[in-house]
């Protein structure tokens, strides 16, 4: 299956409540021109609708693989190829509403050949997205 991915960071598609009422899922390119290793991702702080959700919380599927953030980091041979969404499950007590939402990401990557005291390096971004039945 070829996966379309829009040129934003936040995709429109895959925005949406999770089955189980405990929260919902955004999907997020990789805004950099190559695969990344994992272990290279500091992690994403989701916003929506002025609600912060902080990265230590945020699960990641990557290919269909699940990661909570401490397996990101942990991995050595996990990557994140240029062509796949990465899809943050983001955890909330109730769904979120029906209809249009503010949706802000702050994803933050380390690059292997950037000097330490020069990272992380920040890319943000503000769309709406919008929750369907």
């Amino acid at each position: 299956m070829v996966t379309v991915l829009e040129v934003p960071m936040i995709q429109t598609r895959g925005f949406r409540n999770r089955a189980a009422g405990d929260g919902f899922e955004v999907r997020l390119r990789l805004p950099y021109y190559r695969g990344l290793w994992t272990n290279l991702i500091e992690g994403a702080t989701i916003t929506v609708d002025g609600e912060r959700f902080a990265p230590g919380d945020i699960g990641w599927s990557i290919g269909g693989v699940r990661y909570s953030p401490a397996e990101l980091r942990a991995s050595e041979t996990a990557r994140w190829p240029v062509d796949v969404p990465a899809i943050l499950a983001v955890p909330r007590p109730r769904p979120l509403s029906i209809g249009f939402h503010t949706v802000a990401a702050e994803l933050r990557l380390r690059m292997s050949y950037i000097p330490e005291e020069l990272q992380p390096t920040v890319w943000s971004e503000e769309r709406r997205l919008v929750i369907t039945r």
